[in-house]
This record gives structure tokens, C-alpha cells and sequence, in this order.
């Protein structure tokens, strides 16, 4: 079956919807619970590590095979309860399923598809990671990088006085930030945009002080009415995460031409290339999740709810009438029996011979024998329209005694077509229930040292609790973040970076200008005068400002998460009404 194109300018994951034109504000098709349950294997299979290449071995796939049909055999098996908050004011509404009818074992023939996709994928798309849409490659990274890397992190971010240890605000000292977009970010009204953009990383130094105020969002407003978001819900009067320019060659090589908010190119300049090495690896990652916003994995499994039950007895016997449409059971089809190689590839939407606008993260979660079990993040997407984060990818850097880490993922759907009043029917076939979220789980990836993964912001994600392996030692889970801004909408042109903001770090500041022998203070003031002096003037953020700042967008944003979770993964809801 064919792929459907679809308009990038909207996809970001912020509601339209509209009670008036129609638009659910969603792009993902709903899946029965049958094709749900055959990409449960697909994903058992594309997690497992350097899957494709162990697939294309007859021994290891027998072995697997064998596996998978000890799964496809389990005869209680149901998609659980999805839950998600209730939409304010919602009369009728619910948390999630407790009576879901258990499939049987699975059929023969959707067992077969899924061992056909996954004798295509292995040889054609063998960088399809656990869920649909989502990509990742086991060791992208060379070792040499990783281990220099680890080497720089650890002596230039890491071990540093504990008063200069930046745990994440409300992570119980789980989480520590490294590199952190909330940290300094473009405050609106305050923080100063120069009029030209500086050309290369190396001017960051030389434009200190320089620039007017920007005073809102006016432009990313402005281009989120026009694409017919309601921006106001979404957009931040007040903050915007910084992004840095990625100048990425026809090649692919990488590098980074704009100072990396909150990581100082003077003292941590031989971080770029490392960081610029590890983007360049997770480019083509980053290529197929665009190319699959664009064209999304297609339904495996299509049903007709208008015709699923069949004719059932003449209307003039009432009685066997009715009580065939009492125990009535939808009949769901089974998929194609020849796979469809032509929806299954599409060609990577190049990034290549372009400007980039990334934000860059590096966090690690630190669990000890004192506090040694991380309790799982909360369901969100990255950033507010400001940003306009279209994808993103992790590179899990460093996994050390800790157990299995997942990374899960769900999706906002369309509601299916229905019968009226089939309530059974949709139940049966999707999961899905009068006055529930329109919600379906998509499967999970394992955090695993080595693994670099991309994925759509437009599923929700969410880091499954873990704890220490070995209780006596400590554990880690060290991760680095690119978010990728859309690189095409005019949301995305709107959004600032750190090209065109002079850093705001008061520190930085005053450590420029006192090496420089033409500032016109540099001899004449002692240090600790200067540095009152540069955090007084407008144009600097102390670091205690800066903390500040940052719980003030941390509240915003848990707001804005908690808004979106609402209107977009679950307030919108399956409402079987009359038509």
C-alpha cells in the first residue's frame, strides 16, 4: 500500500484540533490490537542489539523465530490501559481500560508478516529500531570518540568542586546536568539579539554586551497563527531554548559554527569536534525519522468496520437476531499476504549542504547505594513551538551497573471509522473506548552503552524506572541529546540561536574581558571589582539568576506538558456519537 505524503509545515506536535474542520491535529492512523500486537515482535527483534545482521544468520534467526512464536502464542495477551489526564471540565471521560478482551494466540498469517518484514528489513532498513518511525544503530560511534569523550567529560564537566555539581532541580541528586538548554536560555524582554549573526564559533567572544532586546516571540507567533496552531496555548511569552548552528557538508562531515549554549568554547573547545562526530553519526538516523514524518509506516492491518461482523441472521428471526448482535465479534482481516516492499523504504530526507539549528544536552542519571533506584520521567515531547524540536537523538554514551533502561514511546492517533454505536466493535478492533484517549502505545527502545537512537517529537517519551544492578555500587546512565529544530517550516527559520545571541554568562564575560589588555578596566580594577561590575549590568545573568530563571521555565513548561498531554495524548477523545 502507498505512503501518504504529508505538509511538514505541521507537524510538530502541538494540537489543531478543531471541533469545526475535522482536524484532530493528529497524524498517526490507528492500529488494530492485532497489528499492535505484531509490532510488539517486530520490536522484540529490532531491539535486540546489532538485530540485522544477526536476523541475516540462518542459525540466530531459527533461534529467534522460535521465540517469536512463543510470544504469538500467548493466548491472554491485550494492549493494558493507556493513561493520561483528564481534560479539565470533561464530563464524561476515562482513565484507561480494565475489561479488554484478550486476543487469542496469533494467526499464522500475521505471524508470517511479521517474519517477512523482518527478512526485508534486516537487508533493506537494518537501521529500523523496536517501534515504527524510531531508528538506531548499535556502536555508530567510534570507540576512539567515545573514549575521548568520556575522558573530557569527566575532567572538564564532571569532576569539579561540588558546589559547581548542577543537579537537576527536583531529581532527589539523580540527575546531573552537564550541558543543560534550561540554563541561560533567551529570556524575552531581556536577552539581546545582535543584528547580524556572527559568522563563525570563534566570534563568540567578540560581540559580548552587543545587541538590542528582543521583546517577544512576535515571529514564531506570527508564523504559528499562519500554519493555524493555536499558538498562544503553546508558544512561551517568556523563554526560548537556545539552539547552536550545525553546518553540515553535502559529505555529511560536521561542524558546529556557533558556541554551544552553556559550554564555553575556551575551556571546552576540544569538546566540539567530539560532539560534531557524534551529530555526524546520528545524521542518516536522523534523515529516515524526517523521511518518515513525512511518510509514516502505513497501516499492516486494514479493516471495514462497516462490513466486520458480516450479515448475522435474517432480521424476522429476532430473537437469534439479537442475540448474534449481542456476542457479536468484529472479524478483523489479516495483512497482505505479499509484504509491501514499496511502502516499506523511503528515500532519507537529506539534511545534508545545510545550516542546522540544534539544541545540545548532556545529562547523566547517578544512582548510589544510598540512592539506588531512578523512579522514571514523566510522558512529554521536547520544547514549546519557541523551539519547534521536530526530531531527536541519543547517544547513550556510558551504561554502568544499572538495570534494563527503557525508553518508551506512544503516539496520538485519528479516531478510526466506525459503525454507530459499535462500542464492542472499536473496543475489540483498537483498544480505543467511548470517552477514553485517543492514545496507542508504540513500543520502547533498551538504553544500551553504545546505542545511538532518533526519533519523531511527535511521540511522547518516557525513561522507565531502573535501579542499581549491584546494590553495593554505584550506577550510571549517561546520555547526550541532540534536538533537531525543523529545518523547513517557517516556524522553524523563527527560532533563535546562539548565532545571533552574544552569551549571556556573567562568568564568561568578565573572564573575557579581564585577559583582554584593550578592555579599558582590565589594569585599573581588581577582579572581584569587575565582576560585581559585569553581574550589574543589564546585559549578563548571574548563575543565581540563571537557577532562578530556570525553575521559572521548568514550571512553565510542566504546565505546558501537562496542557499538551491533555489536549493532544488525552484529551482528545474517542467519542462514539450519533452520525
Amino acid at each position: 500500500m502507498a505512503t501518504t505524503q504529508v505538509d511538514m509545515s505541521t507537524l510538530l506536535p502541538f494540537a489543531t484540533r478543531s471541533e469545526y474542520s475535522g482536524d484532530d491535529g493528529h497524524l498517526y492512523l490507528s492500529r488494530t490490537r492485532h497489528e499492535q500486537r505484531m509490532c510488539q515482535l517486530l520490536n522484540a527483534v529490532r531491539d535486540k542489539p546489532d538485530w540485522a545482521r544477526k536476523w541475516r544468520t540462518e542459525e540466530i534467526r531459527a533461534k529467534w523465530t522460535v521465540e517469536l512464536r512463543a510470544l504469538a502464542q500467548q493466548g491472554n495477551w491485550t494492549v493494558g490501559a493507556i493513561l493520561a489526564r483528564r481534560p479539565e471540565g470533561a464530563r464524561w471521560w476515562s482513565a484507561g481500560r480494565l475489561d479488554e478482551i484478550p486476543l487469542g494466540p496469533m494467526g499464522d498469517a500475521n505471524f508470517q508478516a511479521v517474519l517477512n518484514e523482518l527478512d526485508f528489513q534486516a537487508e533493506h532498513v537494518a537501521d529500523a529500531a523496536g517501534p515504527d518511525n524510531v531508528f538506531a544503530q548499535d556502536d555508530a560511534v567510534d570507540e576512539n570518540v567515545r573514549a575521548t569523550l568520556a575522558q573530557l567529560v569527566a575532567d572538564q564537566l564532571e569532576n569539579v568542586p561540588a558546589a559547581r555539581l548542577d543537579w537537576h532541580p527536583r531529581s532527589n541528586n539523580q540527575v546531573l546536568d552537564l550541558v543543560h538548554p534550561s540554563l541561560y536560555p533567551l529570556v524575552y524582554g531581556r536577552t539581546r539579539i545582535l543584528k547580524s549573526a556572527m559568522d563563525k564559533l570563534d566570534d563568540w567572544s567578540q560581540f559580548l554586551g552587543q545587541g538590542e532586546p528582543l521583546r517577544k516571540p512576535a515571529g514564531v507567533m506570527h508564523a504559528a497563527s499562519n500554519l493555524g496552531y493555536s499558538s498562544g496555548a503553546f508558544t512561551s511569552d517568556r523563554f526560548q531554548w537556545l539552539p547552536s548552528v550545525f553546518h553540515v557538508a553535502a559529505d555529511g562531515a560536521v561542524t558546529i559554527g556557533s558556541y554551544i549554549n552553556n559550554l564555553r568554547p575556551d575551556m571546552h573547545g576540544a569538546l566540539y569536534p567530539l560532539l560534531a562526530r557524534v551529530f555526524e553519526a546520528a545524521l542518516p538516523l536522523l534523515e529516515n525519522v524526517v523521511s518518515r514524518i513525512q511518510a509514516p509506516v502505513p497501516l499492516r492491518i486494514e479493516p471495514d468496520p462497516y462490513s466486520w461482523y458480516g450479515e448475522g441472521p435474517h432480521w424476522s428471526d429476532r430473537e437469534a437476531r439479537d442475540a448474534w448482535y449481542n456476542t457479536r465479534m468484529p472479524a478483523i482481516p489479516n495483512p497482505p499476504e505479499r509484504f509491501d516492499q514499496h511502502s516499506a523504504i523511503v528515500p532519507p530526507f537529506s539534511l545534508r549542504d545545510r545550516s542546522l539549528k540544534v539544541i545540545t544536552k548532556l545529562a547523566n542519571i547517578q544512582l548510589s547505594p544510598a540512592n539506588p533506584k531512578y523512579p522514571g520521567g514523566s510522558w512529554h515531547i521536547e520544547g514549546m513551538l519557541n523551539e519547534s524540536i521536530i526530531a531527536t537523538a541519543i547517544y547513550y554514551w556510558d551504561v554502568e551497573n544499572i538495570t534494563e533502561s527503557k525508553l518508551q514511546f506512544r503516539s496520538g492517533v485519528q479516531a478510526p471509522t466506525y459503525e454507530q454505536s459499535d462500542d464492542r466493535g472499536i473496543q475489540y478492533a483498537y483498544a480505543l473506548y467511548n470517552n477514553g484517549p485517543l492514545v496507542q502505545n508504540r513500543g520502547f527502545i533498551t538504553a544500551r552503552q553504545g546505542r545511538l537512537v532518533a526519533f519523531p517529537n511527535l511521540y511522547q517519551h518516557q525513561v522507565a524506572p531502573f535501579e542499581l544492578a549491584d546494590p553495593t555500587r554505584s550506577g550510571h546512565r549517561k546520555i547526550i541529546a541532540f534536538f533537531l529544530v525543523d529545518p523547513i517550516s517557517p516556524l522553524g527559520q523563527e527560532v533563535v540561536t546562539t548565532a545571533q545571541v552574544p552569551p549571556q554568562q556573567a562568568e564568561w564575560i568578565a573572564d573575557v574581558w579581564a585577559q583582554d589588555p584593550t578592555f579599558p578596566l582590565t589594569e585599573k580594577l581588581p577582579r572581584e571589582v569587575l565582576d560585581m561590575i559585569v553581574e550589574k549590568m543589564d546585559v549578563t545573568m548571574t548563575r543565581k539568576e540563571a537557577m532562578a530563571l530556570r525553575l521559572e521555565l521548568m514550571d512553565e513548561r510542566t504546565d505546558f506538558v501537562t496542557q499538551n498531554d491533555v489536549s493532544v495524548f488525552g484529551g482528545a477523545q474517542f467519542s462514539l456519537c450519533e452520525h
